[in-house]
């Protein structure tokens, strides 16, 4: 792992040489004439690193620890080395690699690819993955959409606090990176939004968590197991709601007519579903519960009898 260019930084080259399958190094270097790297911005990569592995891991629980820092002021370079801890299934050396080629394969996506496209990046992943489980028992678990992207955003989030030719070398057992500060990409989020699908006037029956009882247009309803925000729009049964002729309460259900749209990942992973209801075609309350008979009052024992009122005498 050490290069030409650490031959004479002996400090440096020795923590290189140390390094295990466990281990990455994340080195900021300023620009000529620049003062030693802030620590905040050294702080922006680590967490990047952190999102990295944390979204490679899977469902073994990962975190990075730090062994050491080291600030080189004459070469205006600050260094810091983390190391891996886990916590439950501990990831055996194979896993380790995975973690590291992985973290430098995000980076050569965002730093090579002239479409970033988030499948793109998902395949050189997945050719990882197969790698490890061909050569030994592990077997990687694929990242989600979701936690891929957040660590996209965390990678470009720490980019854009460094200046005009600084650099950042990410090093590993396994391979190194240095970052290109001027690739960036313009919306991580929107890599989530790779295909909409949207279905209309379907039959769907809620159950009514909340009614809109402010007049906002949105019920808080629930769909089996999902609970859900649904826009009203005016002209339905539910207008009679609103102007209080129709009693609609928590539990009771609709059986409605709605648009609804939904949001699919690259992976076709369902990312959201927003309903709008056309058409309400039916109410159907749920047991009030309210109509029990009133207690009867029991009268109470040893009342005394009543006397008839006396007759007074006419005053004539």
């Amino acid at each position: 792992m050490v290069s030409d260019q650490n031959d004479d930084r002996s400090g440096f080259a020795d923590l290189l040489a140390e390094l295990g399958d466990s281990d990455v190094v994340i080195e900021l270097t300023s620009a000529n004439g620049r003062k030693t790297p802030a620590a905040g911005a050294l702080q922006r990569f680590e967490e990047a690193v952190r999102a990295s592995y944390r979204a490679l891991a899977g469902s073994t629980r990962v975190d990075l620890e730090t062994v050491a820092v080291l600030d080189e002021v004459s070469r205006r370079s600050l260094s810091l080395w983390l190391r891996v801890t886990t916590s439950g299934d501990a990831a055996d050396p194979p896993q380790l690699k995975f973690l590291a080629r992985g973290t430098l394969a995000i980076i050569a996506w965002m730093d090579g690819s002239t479409t970033h496209q988030l499948a793109d990046l998902q395949q050189a992943i997945r050719v990882l993955a197969w790698g490890t489980s061909v050569t030994t028992a592990s077997h990687p678990v694929l990242p989600a959409s979701s936690e891929l992207v957040s660590a996209i955003a965390a990678w470009q989030h720490a980019k854009e606090v460094l200046g005009s030719g600084d650099a950042v070398r990410i090093i590993t057992n396994n391979g190194s990176a240095e970052l290109d500060l001027t690739r960036l990409v313009s919306d991580p989020r929107a890599l989530l939004q790779a295909r909409r699908l949207v279905n209309h006037s379907a039959d769907m029956i809620f159950v009514v968590e909340m009614p809109d009882y402010q007049a906002t247009g949105q019920w808080q309803l629930k769909h089996g197991g999902t609970r859900t925000l649904a826009y009203c729009e005016p002209g339905t049964l539910l207008d009679k709601f609103y102007r209080r002729e129709l009693d609609v309460r928590p539990g009771d259900a609709l059986r409605c007519r709605v648009d609804f749209e939904t949001s699919y990942g690259p992976d076709h992973e369902v990312l959201s579903e927003r309903y709008r209801i056309v058409e309400i075609v039916e109410v159907l309350p749920t047991s009030r519960g309210d109509t029990a008979p009133a207690p009867q009052r029991s009268e109470p024992q040893h009342e005394p009898a009543r006397q008839p009122a006396e007759e007074l005498e006419p005053a004539s």
